[in-house]
């Protein structure tokens, strides 16, 4: 009888803890991110056209580095484009 009780109890905990651990990102359509080797997101200080396509948005800063550009500080942002390294 205790398990009837506890097993859908302990369900709707976890779908509440959940609905708590996602978090929602903005994406700014002012400004794109790049992501160091430091793994902290920096802001390129403007948005960076990078065409029409399918392939990742590229971007070379003005030290040489090359990183990947994302639409929002969040790994899951990749900006897509047409491939081609953009200058900064």
């Amino acid at each position: 009888m205790k398990t009837n009780f506890f097993l859908p109890m302990i369900a709707m905990i976890f779908a509440i803890g959940m609905s708590f651990a996602t978090e929602n990102v903005e994406i700014d359509p002012t400004q794109d991110y790049y992501q160091p080797s430091s793994g902290v997101f920096m802001s390129l200080g403007q948005e960076i056209d990078c065409g029409d396509g399918n392939k990742t948005c590229i971007v070379e800063l003005p030290n040489g580095e090359v990183h990947q550009v994302y639409d929002a500080p969040d790994p899951n942002t990749l900006k897509k484009g047409d491939g081609r390294k953009r200058q900064l």
